[in-house]
């Protein structure tokens, strides 16, 4: 839903909501960890397992449920956006690369986030990228 409900303004959907029905528009079914995983590999392109979870937080058997829903091959859920290969000097790495669908969504994406829309529009007419970063942190809202 699109509309502000308190107000009754129309209203696009913020950066992070749009980003993520962007994804589920791959695939309906995507977790907020799979779409996480998934913007970490498009900023970081060539990140081995190990890293990625890292990054996740992760157990390694969740890094590689998730790489596999990313993946090719991996049954009828997946989603061809990203593959895995093994490092020719070091077949114990497996890195993880996007596919030509995955490179087309981080570009979907980013073209998301260079419109973004704030999350809370509090009538402010300062543009986001102007505001101080202790005036837009949580730390410093909840403070």
């Amino acid at each position: 839903m699109t509309a502000n409900q308190n107000d009754g303004r129309h209203r696009q959907r913020s950066a992070p909501l749009a980003t993520l029905e962007a994804m589920r528009a791959v695939d309906e079914q995507f977790s907020l960890q799979e779409a996480c995983g998934f913007l970490y590999i498009c900023e970081n392109e060539g990140i081995s397992l190990r890293e990625l979870g890292l990054l996740l937080r992760a157990q390694p058997h969740t890094v590689s449920r998730i790489v596999a829903r990313l993946s090719t091959g991996f049954g009828n859920r997946a989603s061809d956006l990203v593959e895995a290969r093994t490092l020719h000097h070091d077949n114990r790495v497996r890195t993880l690369h996007l596919t030509e669908r995955g490179r087309t969504l981080c570009r979907t994406l980013n073209s998301i986030v260079l419109q973004a829309v704030p999350i809370i529009d509090d009538g402010d007419d300062v543009p986001s990228a102007s505001r101080s970063p202790a005036s837009t942190s949580w730390a410093s809202a909840t403070a």
